[in-house]
């Protein structure tokens, strides 16, 4: 558990949604996921991630992935409204608007560093718009005791589990909490093995997008160097890299580990990264390299949407 300091970033503000961004809403629940479909089969045989690893879906984009997407599945298989939902990795929030649209009864909003700043606009933004009892606390994954045994109906994460670095204390934890029948959700990435797995690496170009797997410490640390002076906000990967908050896991690890925690699958999906593919293109001898130690598909997995009941 890191202090109590306030981790807002500076210059935050809530942003405020505009017709225009309602109709772009509109568009991608309707052309997107058609879209997706239509390419599953060419992506499954390219690739042979469904053999592999039997996910449901393979994007190619991050089109159909967005937050909307999102909670419009997890609706499907448990409905989001009157229910109990505990959001892990809150941030400042950006995400809570997309959950409150379904009308929870209570929303329990959890993050491993202190955006108080960010969850006191949240709670004003709201007060008068939806009914759902909002509660912020700073807190470690691995211990929720403010949260009693079996009280949760959905658990949901957006960009967390890739930074989970004790995942299987972690998932009992999350077990305790869920209740039967209840539904776990995450959404995240980029993983470790991808291009670009640390949040950082590639930034600069192309060709350094496998910085951290290939290179010494002593190497690494210089190329990080290389970024400029750090500042503790979510968009600099080395906030991660410094406080060691990467779980390293491959996408078949955290699958496996999910059913050792008494999980049981629902719905998986994988997202391909373009800058990875473009890396094996273009630097197929580097890529072939890693290729033998790695596996193809751990390096062009970007992320992963899972859906467990209990």
């Amino acid at each position: 558990m890191l202090d109590k300091e306030d981790k807002t970033p500076k210059g935050f503000y809530i942003q405020q949604s505009n017709f225009k961004e309602e109709f772009k809403k509109i568009v991608r629940n309707i052309i997107y996921p058609i879209w997706n479909n239509t390419k599953q089969n060419s992506l499954e045989k390219k690739y042979s991630l469904k053999e592999k690893l039997d996910f449901d879906m393979v994007y190619e984009t991050d089109r159909g992935t967005d937050y909307e997407a999102q909670r419009k599945r997890i609706n499907k298989y448990k409905n989001i409204k009157d229910a109990t939902v505990l959001i892990i990795g809150i941030g400042t929030g950006r995400d809570l608007e997309s959950w409150l649209k379904y009308n929870p009864k209570k929303i329990i909003s959890i993050d491993y560093f202190n955006y108080e700043q960010a969850w006191s606009m949240r709670k004003r933004q709201y007060r008068n718009q939806y009914d759902t009892i909002l509660e912020f606390y700073q807190a470690d994954i691995l211990d929720m005791s403010m949260i009693k045994d079996e009280s949760i109906d959905i658990i949901g994460s957006d960009a967390v589990f890739e930074h989970i670095n004790k995942f299987d204390d972690a998932m009992k934890e999350l077990y305790r909490i869920l209740k039967t029948d209840g539904i776990l959700y995450a959404n995240f990435g980029p993983l470790w093995y991808c291009w670009g797995g640390d949040h950082i690496s590639g930034r600069d170009d192309l060709k350094n997008g496998y910085n951290h797997i290939k290179l010494d410490q002593d190497k690494y640390h210089t190329y990080l160097d290389g970024f400029g002076e750090f500042n503790h906000n979510e968009e600099d990967g080395r906030t991660w890299i410094n406080n060691n908050l990467f779980s390293y896991l491959k996408p078949k690890e955290y699958i496996d580990k999910l059913e050792m925690a008494g999980f049981y699958k629902k719905f998986t999906s994988a997202l391909l990264e373009p800058r990875a593919i473009e890396f094996s293109k273009k630097y197929k001898e580097e890529f072939s390299k890693l290729e033998k130690t790695i596996d193809k598909e751990n390096m062009l997995i970007k992320g992963m949407t899972i859906i467990y009941g209990k």
